[in-house]
């Protein structure tokens, strides 16, 4: 690593006691930290350049009492390959391990876990494990997406809600019941083998309750205090940027647990920011993930996330970063960003927010009749404020996840509105993101998490309807999953979508109309969002289609003659048209 500094952990009954020596060449022991916690140590090693790869033995003393802890050290020749990142040629697919396919049933039962799968229970386990997204990948590759983000498959014993995985109990551990390091290790290669891209899912805000830590914890200030009443977050993310916010209310919004079980950490310790940093880069190292998605990213102290940023992009340049920054202002998000020019001198680090504000203008945009602030305007007065961030192309775009009302559902079940918002989703700046379902219309409201977060149906034995084989998918859900897999394999080719300029038209009448522009390509985008159909007057956009003779969709193949002055678009519609000479 170019950080040729370490700092290893150590846990042990009064371990702080002991002496510590390292006798081989290569490894050096620069000094031994001691906490307000005798069972603990962090030992300061620097890495020369005489090291060699293999087993090191640190040794630790106490009188007549010695011990010797094996310590490997690996080659970065020998990290998994991948670290590749990913960019807005690419399309992330969401998935939940629990809740996609059980592939290996015979970890559903493990011992020491306290949940067992029962399916009929909404917020219980149900059984999804790697190996089952594994046996599916062709389905994934053959809808078209280029790129795998798992939720949390790291371990999560606790004794209630743990499909989800957002309460870690162990950093280091694969959830014995989603599988096992080398079920995960191999899905990941043989994700690279199909190319296929890899994205995992990290907190660093928080752990769960059950975490080893939380009974024997390295110094009292590792987590934040639980207070009495319960110290919950406000989460008021804008309190961190607010220039005239109270230091209480900021306080709330950062020190606050998320959740009752959700033990809230306090990264400004220095020990454990070191252990935080290192686990991220040994998970990229170990495994060869592409980026990482880190959620709740505003509750985390922000100096913190601005070293972890800077220390996985120096180890890993082409790494992909994505925060999770839940409001609906791009002012808000924009604080957290890379090149932001904060008026309080913070400097963040983070290269890409996932684009709540979008997410709202799209799903509210289309179930609103049009005027000048509602409608498709509520897109254009969004992504005209991309001045804020450095580099928007890169923002994470979705219609739904995991926490949010399905989109079909959002739509109330119109099909038109479905298709409008993926076109839009698949064709606007930035990196589109699935869920899973989505493509197949599924639907659940956001209010209740579970009913968001169903049962891939076919990813279970006995499964009465296999939608993961297309002899099952039939009227509206196979229309719509040929529908995202078209435009999903025609974009991967599409110059104008990877790297193209976007140009986009204040909308008139509620239709709305953007280019992106490539020297190779030029993509036209009218979206009609009024429910009767709607002239279209051709001659705003005269310096983006003067050149060209005929625009033809991408998904039908019909063609519109551009030396017309005006086009009559269907109510509802959506066309998106490859410009021809």
């Amino acid at each position: 690593m170019k950080n040729k500094n370490l700092q290893v952990l150590v846990h042990g009954d009064k371990i702080s006691s002991c002496t510590v020596s390292i006798k081989e060449p290569g490894l050096g022991l620069k000094k031994v930290n001691k906490t307000d916690n005798a069972n603990y140590l962090f030992l300061d090693l620097e890495i020369g350049s005489s090291a060699k790869p293999g087993v090191y033995h640190i040794s630790l003393s106490n009188g007549s009492r010695n011990t010797i802890i094996n310590y490997e050290l690996k080659s970065r020749s020998q990290m998994a390959k991948g670290a590749a990142g990913y960019g807005p040629e690419d399309v992330l697919y969401l998935i939940m391990p629990d809740r996609f396919s059980n592939g290996k049933p015979e970890n559903d039962f493990v011992d020491g876990y306290n949940e067992r799968p029962v399916r009929t229970e909404p917020f219980g386990r149900h059984g999804g494990d790697l190996v089952g997204i594994e046996n599916h990948l062709d389905y994934v590759k053959n809808l078209g997406v280029t790129t795998l983000w798992l939720n949390p498959i790291l371990e999560n014993n606790q004794p209630h809600q743990s499909y989800h995985g957002y309460a870690f109990t162990d950093l280091y551990k694969v959830d014995a019941r989603l599988g096992s390091l080398e079920d995960y290790k191999r899905l990941t290669a043989k994700c690279h083998n199909m190319g296929l891209k890899m994205v995992q899912d990290m907190v660093a805000n928080h752990i769960g309750s059950k975490h080893w830590w939380m009974d024997d914890r390295p110094s009292k200030d590792w987590i934040h205090s639980e207070g009495d009443p319960f110290n919950r977050s406000n989460f008021r993310i804008e309190t961190v940027a607010d220039p005239h916010g109270a230091k209480f209310d900021r306080d709330k919004m950062l020190d606050g647990w998320f959740d009752i079980h959700m033990p809230d950490m306090n990264q400004k310790n220095p020990f454990l920011a070191n252990y935080l940093i290192q686990n991220s880069i040994w998970w990229i190292a170990e495994i060869g993930i592409d980026g990482i998605r880190m959620d709740t990213y505003p509750y985390n102290d922000k100096d913190y996330m601005t070293r972890w940023c800077d220390e996985i992009l120096r180890e890993f340049p082409d790494f992909s970063l994505v925060g999770e920054v839940w409001v609906d202002q791009p002012s808000y998000e924009a604080y957290f960003t890379k090149g932001a020019k904060n008026q309080d001198g913070y400097k963040a680090g983070l290269p890409s927010v996932t684009d709540f504000p979008t997410y709202y203008a799209i799903n509210k945009a289309l179930t609103e009749k049009g005027n000048w602030d509602n409608g498709l305007q509520r897109i254009y007065s969004t992504l005209c404020q991309d001045f804020l961030y450095k580099d928007p192309s890169e923002h994470l775009l979705f219609l739904d996840n995991h926490d949010l009302t399905r989109f079909y559902t959002y739509q109330k079940e119109d099909f038109s509105r479905f298709k409008q918002g993926l076109g839009m989703l698949l064709t606007l700046r930035g990196v589109p993101q699935l869920y899973y379902g989505t493509e197949l219309l599924m639907t659940g409201d956001g209010s209740f998490h579970p009913d968001v977060r169903k049962d891939f149906q076919g990813g279970w034995v006995g499964d009465v309807n296999n939608l993961f084989e297309e002899k099952n998918r039939t009227g509206k859900m196979d229309s719509a999953f040929r529908f995202c897999q078209s435009l999903l394999n025609w974009r991967k080719t599409s110059p104008a979508i990877k790297s193209g300029k976007f140009v986009h038209y204040l909308p008139e009448n509620n239709v709305y109309t953007y280019f992106r522009t490539h020297k190779d390509q030029t993509i036209m985008v009218v979206v009609n969002g009024n429910e009767e159909e709607k002239e279209v007057n051709l001659k705003p956009f005269l310096s983006q289609i003067s050149a060209f003779s005929m625009a033809s969709e991408v998904v039908t193949g019909k063609n519109h003659e551009l030396k017309s002055e005006k086009w009559t678009l269907p109510g509802k519609g959506i066309w998106i048209m490859e410009l021809k000479r």
